[in-house]
């Protein structure tokens, strides 16, 4: 879908050209009761065993979580790095805008006929941790916590397998500073609100997002006038219902940031825009490597003559 483009406001606190040109990611956890998520059943031990990911991962990160259990897994995993590279902050939960939502959106869940997804528009307190990503990544922004050019939401869950390498997450060569980026799931169709909300419809996904801080504030921004919309019109569903509506044109919602989205080749890999960015690091370090061999060669040849 083509956005058209428009001048693009800076927010006036930060400047990030000059920074490190590295990804800072954040992350979160949050306690929900176990929940069913489509036939698959999710408890915090889930959880738990995923923060095991984040110990290969060399990236500076910074978590979010009302739970000590992961607080302490997460310190455990990333103890061998440097410790500017991990900020972990336990939170209370009641205390944010995101969860503060939860009692309207439980009555929004209770409407007689309300269409019914597991957990997304079941559970009040899901959408409110969906709701909470980009709460976080603005108080990241506000409080100046990443020294990098680039952030990244990240979900807790996003690294799910035993990586026996360390590896990097790096911006991808083609990806537009002016936007945000996400993996696309779905040829983005006309949608009004509601039937994005009845179909559960899905256009990108929101399990990462990258952008430069000075876009990510306004599009934040953006994302938080469509929860508030939303909650008058006595709907709600998770952010990536919400992004498919945010740029749809028939809820008069006028992004003012546009989207750069990926694709896996099968359109089915929801971790698709994290093996790219991967992806993206270990060529990097494959060309380092071709040009220290070049160099060795050239040094063994000189050598040779003198």
């Amino acid at each position: 879908m083509h956005i058209p483009r428009a001048p693009i406001p800076k927010y006036s606190g930060i400047d990030s050209e000059h920074m490190e040109n590295n990804i800072t990611l954040v992350t979160a956890y949050f306690h929900i009761d176990t929940f069913l998520k489509g036939n698959i059943r999710r408890g915090m031990e889930d959880y738990l065993a995923w923060t095991e990911g984040y110990s290969k991962l060399e990236n500076d990160l910074i978590a979010f979580t009302d739970s000590p259990d992961v607080e302490n897994m997460l310190w455990k995993a990333r103890s061998h790095l440097p410790i500017h590279k991990t900020k972990i902050y336990l939170v209370n939960k009641n205390d944010m805008w995101a969860f503060s939502l939860s009692g309207k959106i439980k009555k929004i869940f209770a409407q007689p006929g309300y269409p019914e997804h597991r957990p997304n528009t079941v559970i009040e307190q899901y959408p409110c941790a969906m709701h909470a990503k980009y709460e976080l990544i603005e108080k990241v922004i506000r409080e100046r916590m990443f020294r990098t050019k680039y952030l990244a939401w990240i979900d807790i869950g996003y690294f799910r397998i035993r990586y026996r390498k360390s590896f990097q997450l790096l911006i991808p060569p083609d990806f537009q500073d002016d936007h945000i980026a996400f993996v696309q799931m779905n040829t983005f169709k006309p949608h009004t609100a509601y039937s994005v909300i009845s179909n559960d419809a899905v256009w990108v996904a929101g399990g990462m997002f990258i952008g430069r801080p000075e876009y990510l504030m306004v599009f934040i921004e953006d994302y938080r006038r469509v929860v508030e919309s939303l909650i008058i019109m006595n709907l709600m569903g998770t952010d990536q219902n919400l992004l498919y509506i945010m740029y749809t044109k028939s809820e008069r919602v006028f992004p003012r940031v546009p989207l750069q989205t990926y694709s896996a080749p099968c359109k089915c890999d929801w971790f698709y825009l994290g093996r790219y960015c991967r992806h993206v690091y270990e060529m990097s370090r494959t060309e380092r490597q071709r040009r220290l061999i070049g160099r060795g060669k050239l040094l063994s040849i000189y050598h040779q003559y003198m």
